[in-house]
């Protein structure tokens, strides 16, 4: 098991003491299964915090389960409260696997509330050469790779006379299908589904975590990948072979959760029914070690 601090002296947006977990389990039979959790920053002023605490955990998550080998790598659950609500900028980057994050303000990644007077994020949330990855795919890169970018970075930062025109049209010669500092965009490379439905066909939320400060939101998450090794469904398209044997997380039942209306009318957590100021989440999985020869799997 890895214990991943989440505070860097050398990047200012790594500057709180969260934290997270990153646990790879091993079956009788090989197969294995990432389980990752973590508690994300609060502060509903500073989504960037909160984007560069998350970039760093799927960074690592990544290393552990090798997503971009064929049909996926390794499964993976990653679990936690994540400060973020249903449909927010942070939310959709685990959904969807990418965030154009330069079009909003700190406030508004993760949905929480909204204040005035703040500038939207600029492009280049860490150094990529001193962290070791880039923004797009959060995946390792070489020295020569990096070195390129570390200059690149501090023109940006620095204001280098090397910047010879501006920012949106960089990009690296050693790593040009990358865009770190060209788009202020983030991206992972693992197809994520949530165990819960969070907003239902007409918009409405379904169910909330917590109950603080006069407001009951969702804000706690169960992820995992979600893959059933068919080539239509395999994540980033790969062209998988529809017999693949690779393991395939299968979820089979989850914990209902309270609704808005009911914890309204039960009142604020923790109360003399719930003592905690979030709803635990549950949920139960098979892992399918050989999904096509076999119906056998292991919750």
């Amino acid at each position: 098991m890895q214990v991943l601090g989440l505070y860097k002296s050398t990047e200012g947006l790594l500057n709180k003491p969260n934290c997270a977990q990153i646990a790879l389990f091993e079956c009788r039979d090989g197969s294995q299964v990432c389980i990752a959790n973590t508690h994300l920053l609060y502060n509903p002023r500073r989504g960037d915090i909160k984007l560069t605490q998350l970039s760093l955990i799927l960074h690592h998550i990544q290393q552990v389960v090798n997503p971009l080998q064929q049909c996926g790598g390794v499964p993976v659950i990653f679990c936690g409260d994540f400060n973020t609500v249903p449909s927010a900028p942070l939310y959709n980057l685990m959904k969807y696997g990418k965030l154009q994050y330069s079009e909003y303000t700190p406030d508004k990644i993760s949905g929480q509330k909204g204040f005035k007077k703040l500038h939207k994020v600029a492009p280049g949330l860490w150094d990529a050469g001193e962290m070791g990855f880039h923004e797009h795919g959060l995946v390792r890169r070489s020295e020569p790779e990096l070195t390129e970018c570390r200059e690149t970075y501090r023109s940006l930062t620095q204001g280098s006379s090397y910047l010879a025109q501006p920012y949106r049209d960089l990009t690296c010669s050693k790593c040009s299908d990358l865009y770190p500092y060209k788009q202020g965009s983030i991206s992972h490379n693992i197809n994520f589904r949530s165990a819960y439905d969070h907003i239902d066909s007409d918009g409405r939320t379904k169910e909330v975590t917590t109950y603080i400060q006069n407001d009951a939101r969702t804000v706690d998450y169960i992820w995992y990948s979600n893959h059933d090794n068919t080539p239509q469904n395999c994540a980033h398209g790969h062209s998988c072979d529809p017999y693949c044997c690779s393991p395939v997380l299968i979820l089979k039942s989850r914990r209902r959760l309270l609704t808005k209306p009911e914890l309204f009318n039960m009142g604020r957590l923790p109360n003399a029914i719930l003592g905690s100021d979030h709803q635990a989440l549950q949920a139960m999985f098979t892992l399918y070690s050989d999904p096509v020869h076999n119906s056998s799997g292991r919750k």
